[in-house]
Order: structure tokens, then C-alpha cells, then sequence
């Protein structure tokens, strides 16, 4: 064979070889979402009584998603979505409404239908919860939609028509909310809510005052009664009014917050001995405004100090196996540079155990010991429990000197209560239980 001819074969090959290559890649080359084979399961979700859900991601969207850094992007780092739900609401004739309330009531984002029923609005939610919407408008029943995750097909964009039926007996309620001082309030949480929540009308809404401190509640039903709250923590106390009526022409609302005093408190922690306790935790909670709720903490010495905290009635509760409470104490401008809290805590030990009339052991019978010590109108309450063993015996250890209450409880016995004030540092007692019969 001739170089020439040896060449040219050599180039038949290469050239056989490439087309066959070609013809196997570019099939997998080519993208999936345009093959005619790729289905499109995202065109419109099953209809309920008055929505039309829809699931839409044209071009035009995208574009305008790429746009605005909204919907149509990847889901937003911290385990959340964004998700912008938009619609029309219209009449029962199929006119369009103005000025509808929409609401994602737990995470309070909300909108305004415009002139042509057109609304939308953008929920930055937990990756796994789903809205749930509410559609409120005076003059109209109201509408409250639970979309669900076979509904959302996991887009980020969707449509959601809505249908609100006349009615006569729903309103639009305003108000207003400020201070003491007649200074407007921004920000505060207004939450109104029906009493009945087991009924057809049920109704929960939440909004929040602007920079003048008015708001406006959508939708309420006349004649009927509501619990109605106003929170502005941590300034304010909370205000609560659990029988609010809506009367068929309702007034304007004004609500004052009074202004929370703020202090800085320091104290000890003392056994009714009046010796320190050292690491002992309380959480102290103020009861007028439900919302304060701060731990404190004694050093080595007893010593503990609690910054801006606002004054007035407070109670005091640990948190664990055993139980100790402080009720009937209040902040005021004068007490709270030195506050003694007096804990049943001591070296004392008390054993002890439980057997019946025969003399056998009790075993898993409840003991429990509890004291309560007055001072004026504050009450100190302490509270610890044991089972018995195999033996019936039990063990209360680092206790108080002063009288304790025994109390023992075990099935098919008689409760068994005892009063008991120590008379050595370790003290014993053996308790008979009596059999129901």
C-alpha cells in the first residue's frame, strides 16, 4: 500500500469513529426539561369551594423573579423558602374586591387586594411549614386556606384564587394604641381572636399597629364576643381583655399601655436559718405583665444580682426534681436594692421507712416532703418526693431544720400525712401504713 493510500485510510477511521461518537452524545447532551417526552405535572391543582390554585412558572416570571431576588431564586439558607402567593378575589358574581385583608396568620405577613382584586404577597417561611391564609374583608365572609404540599408541588410561585361570599354582620374595627403619656405606639401586637374556637365562624387575626399607633381589624362579626390582646413587650404589661364585644356599629378603640418601671435588683439567697445558699437557680416571673421571666443565679455566697427588671407583683419557681416556689412578693422602689429569697435548703437528712400492719416492706410507695413558711403576705413553699426501695426505706437529703410535712401515698393504702420538725441533724421516722377495705 502507497503512503498516500495508507494516509487516507488512516483518515476514513478517525472520521467513522467521530461520527459514531456524535451520534451517541448528543442525544444525552440535549437538556431534559425540553424533550418531548418530559411531562409537565405543574399545570393546576385540584379546585375546593371558591379557590383555584394554581401552580405557574412561566418565562415571564422567571425574569422577573431574576429581577426582584424573589421567588424563582434557591431557597434561602437557615433551613427557610420564599414563597409569593398571588390571585385574584372576587364577589360571589364574580366582581373583583378591593382593599381584602390577606394574612399568613403565624408569621403575620400580609397584603391589600388593589382595585382589580389582584393581590400578592411573599412569605419568607420554615422550610416545612406551609401558609395558611386568610382572606378578610368588611361586608364579606372570610376565608381561612390551609395549602398543602401536594398542592405547592414544591415551587417557589403560585396562584391562588379566592371566592368571599356577602355577608352584612362583618365589619371593619379601628383603633389605636399608645401610653400613659398620650405618646402613639408603634408596633404593638394587637391578636383578636373568637371565644369559641369549635364553631363555623371561628376567627383569629393578628396585625400590628403603625408609626401613629393605629391599626385595623378586617372582618369581625358583629354582635359577638372576642378575647382581644395588646402586647408591647418588654416596655409594656400586656393588655388582655377576655369578653371583648363587637356591637353592630362598634366604636373607634383607644387602648393605653402603662409604662413598665425597669430596676436593677440585688439580694441573697438564704435558708430559713438565715445562712447562704450557695448556686441555687430561681426564675422569677412578673405577674402583672406575664411576659418577664428572667433566671437568677447565687454565687458562692449567696449573692445574686438581676438587671432591668420591671417592677411590681413577681413569683419565683426552680425548675426540677425538686420544687421550690416564692409567691406574694412584690418589687417596689424601695426593697429591691437587698432582697432576701429564703430557700428549704440545709445540711439536715431525714431516712426513713415505710412498712404495713404485718410489718412487710412497701416498696414504690411515694413519700413526699413539703414545707411552707409565711412572712406577712410572701409565702415560701418547698416540695421533694422519693420512692421506697426493695427495703421501703427512703432519703431526703440537704433539708431545712424547720417542720416539714410527710406525706406517703402507695396503692391499696390510706394516704398517710405526719408533721415532722427535726431534733438532730440526721433524724429517722418509721411510718405503718393502713390497707383500703
Amino acid at each position: 500500500m502507497t503512503p498516500l493510500r495508507h494516509t487516507i485510510s488512516i483518515a476514513l477511521i478517525i472520521l467513522f469513529v467521530l461520527s459514531l461518537y456524535l451520534l451517541i452524545a448528543l442525544p444525552l447532551l440535549q437538556d431534559p426539561a425540553s424533550s418531548p417526552s418530559a411531562s409537565d405535572d405543574n399545570s393546576v391543582s385540584p379546585q375546593t369551594d371558591g379557590v383555584t390554585l394554581q401552580s405557574t412558572r412561566s418565562p415571564a416570571d422567571e425574569a422577573e423573579s431574576s429581577v426582584t431576588d424573589g421567588p424563582g431564586t434557591a431557597p434561602q439558607a437557615g433551613g427557610s423558602r420564599l414563597l409569593e402567593i398571588f390571585g385574584q378575589v372576587e364577589d360571589s358574581l364574580g366582581q373583583p374586591i378591593e382593599d381584602v385583608l390577606v394574612t399568613e396568620e403565624r408569621y403575620f405577613f400580609s397584603a391589600r387586594s388593589d382595585a382589580s382584586g389582584n393581590y400578592r404577597i411573599l412569605l419568607d417561611l420554615p422550610r416545612q411549614r406551609l401558609p395558611v391564609l386568610n382572606f378578610l374583608r368588611a361586608g364579606f365572609d372570610g376565608q381561612r386556606i390551609k395549602l398543602k404540599q401536594e398542592q405547592l408541588l414544591q415551587q417557589p410561585l403560585y396562584q391562588l384564587d379566592v371566592v368571599l361570599a356577602d355577608s352584612v354582620d362583618t365589619l371593619r374595627l379601628s383603633g389605636w394604641v399608645g401610653n400613659d403619656i398620650g405618646a402613639s405606639l408603634e408596633g404593638a401586637r394587637v391578636d383578636i381572636s373568637t371565644l369559641d374556637s369549635t364553631g363555623d365562624k371561628n376567627y383569629y387575626l393578628t396585625v400590628f399597629t403603625d408609626e401613629q399607633g393605629n391599626f385595623v381589624l378586617e372582618g369581625v362579626r358583629a354582635s359577638t364576643h372576642y378575647k382581644l390582646t395588646v402586647n408591647l413587650a418588654p416596655e409594656y404589661p400586656v393588655y388582655h381583655d377576655p369578653d371583648f364585644y363587637v356591637g353592630a356599629d362598634p366604636r373607634h378603640l383607644g387602648i393605653l399601655l402603662k409604662s413598665l418601671k425597669f430596676v436593677n435588683v440585688n439580694g441573697m439567697i438564704l435558708n430559713p436559718e438565715s445562712a447562704p445558699v450557695a448556686d441555687f437557680e430561681i426564675y422569677i416571673k412578673n405577674v402583672t405583665t406575664g411576659v418577664h421571666t428572667r433566671k437568677i443565679v447565687s454565687d458562692s455566697s449567696g449573692f445574686f444580682s438581676l438587671e432591668k427588671f420591671p417592677l411590681g407583683e413577681v413569683s419565683l419557681t426552680t425548675r426540677g426534681t425538686e420544687f421550690y416556689k416564692i409567691s406574694g412578693l412584690e418589687l417596689s422602689e424601695n426593697d429591691y436594692a437587698n432582697l432576701e429569697l429564703i430557700v428549704d435548703k440545709g445540711d439536715h437528712y431525714l431516712t426513713g421507712w415505710i412498712n404495713d400492719e404485718n410489718g412487710i416492706a412497701i416498696v414504690k410507695a411515694m413519700v413526699t416532703l413539703d414545707a411552707t413558711i409565711t412572712d406577712g403576705a410572701i409565702e415560701y413553699f418547698s416540695y421533694r418526693s422519693r420512692s421506697t426501695d426493695s427495703t421501703g426505706k427512703f432519703s431526703f437529703d440537704n433539708v431545712a431544720s424547720g417542720e416539714h410535712r410527710i406525706s406517703v401515698y402507695a396503692n391499696g393504702f390510706n394516704k398517710l400525712d405526719i408533721q415532722h420538725r427535726f431534733q438532730n441533724q440526721s433524724d429517722q421516722v418509721h411510718l405503718t401504713l393502713t390497707r383500703h377495705y
